[in-house]
């Protein structure tokens, strides 16, 4: 398969409020919204919508309404499902997201079944052909790492979107790991450091490309931009697109699946990372996770306006 996502996946309940709520105060809010969600599928379904090569999901699910919703909504948009594991003793993760009047949000996540990995569930795949696996940190960290091994070990690029970075230390993933997609907030854990303008991003993306051995750093800073470091001697910023954003719950999904769907066309880093971050900015345009991706022609067109 030549893009294989391993990650979580979610069904999404959002309901847009005037600001979002402070603990213990209720709001009344706009109608509510059930849609696929979770870091895993919206990047499984940003690299099938932005490419032309095909794309396997491999998460788990619960026997229950939601997780027949996820598997359906998934094949539906063109992704492959077989490799989903159903499992009985966990419910489907369940995101519960408010979205205020600046499209700024606060989310709660349920993982349920994406939590149920074992050593033992990945045994049965083999990720022969994999050209570039992708995965984030929303599943079991020791799992995480084993999928990136068997890819890496294989010959295939792997990508690792830290999110959510997790308390312990995860620098042994590292030598598994390609291309690494912090945003501000993982970066500054990762290098140590404020991050206060983008010279100090560029400085952060060198020094993790050192740290690591990766191949590239992406540092992704939401409206303010990108900053990258190939080789860990120099770095470049890349101020962000502008538009009118109403929703960013799931622009740094869209993000990775972009990237990965424009390297396993073989579409040079730079402009991999530009046509990343046009995804990117197109996808907070509109409301919704998986929802709001846009399709490979719009970011085409997008570019193309520019």
């Amino acid at each position: 398969m030549a893009v294989v996502v391993f990650g979580s996946a979610n069904v999404d309940i959002s309901v847009g409020v005037e600001t979002l709520p402070r603990p213990g105060e209720t709001k009344h809010g706009s109608d509510y919204r059930i849609s696929l969600g979770g870091k895993g599928l919206n990047q499984a379904v940003a690299a099938s919508r932005l490419s032309k090569s095909p794309v396997q999901f491999i998460g788990a699910v619960g026997t229950d309404h939601f997780g027949s919703l996820v598997v359906t909504g998934l094949a539906d948009l063109g992704v492959v499902t077989s490799d989903i594991r159903f499992d009985s003793r966990s419910p489907t993760g369940l995101a519960l997201i408010h979205v205020d009047g600046d499209g700024n949000n606060s989310i709660t996540v349920s993982g349920g079944a994406n939590l149920s990995w074992t050593s033992s569930d990945i045994s049965q795949f083999t990720f022969d052909g994999t050209v570039v696996g992708l995965c984030q940190l929303e599943t079991p960290v020791d799992v995480t790492f084993e999928v990136l091994k068997r890819i890496f070990d294989q010959g295939g690029m792997t990508i690792l979107d830290p999110a959510p970075i997790p308390e312990k230390d995860i620098d042994n993933m590292f030598s598994v790991v390609d291309i690494l997609t912090p945003n501000l907030q993982e970066a500054e854990r990762l290098c140590n450091q404020r991050i206060l303008n983008s010279e100090d991003a560029i400085q952060c993306a060198i020094a993790l490309v050192q740290k690591g051995n990766f191949k590239a750093v992406i540092l992704t800073m939401g409206e303010e931009g990108v900053a990258y470091s190939e080789d860990g001697v120099e770095g470049e910023w890349l101020p962000a697109f502008v538009v009118d954003a109403i929703d960013t719950v799931a622009a740094g999904d869209c993000f990775n699946g972009a990237l990965a769907a424009a390297i396993v066309e073989g579409t040079r880093f730079r402009e991999s990372v530009l046509f990343a971050m046009a995804a990117a900015a197109l996808s907070v345009t509109k409301r919704g996770a998986s929802s709001a991706i846009p399709a490979l022609v719009e970011v085409q067109d997008f570019l193309d306006m520019l």
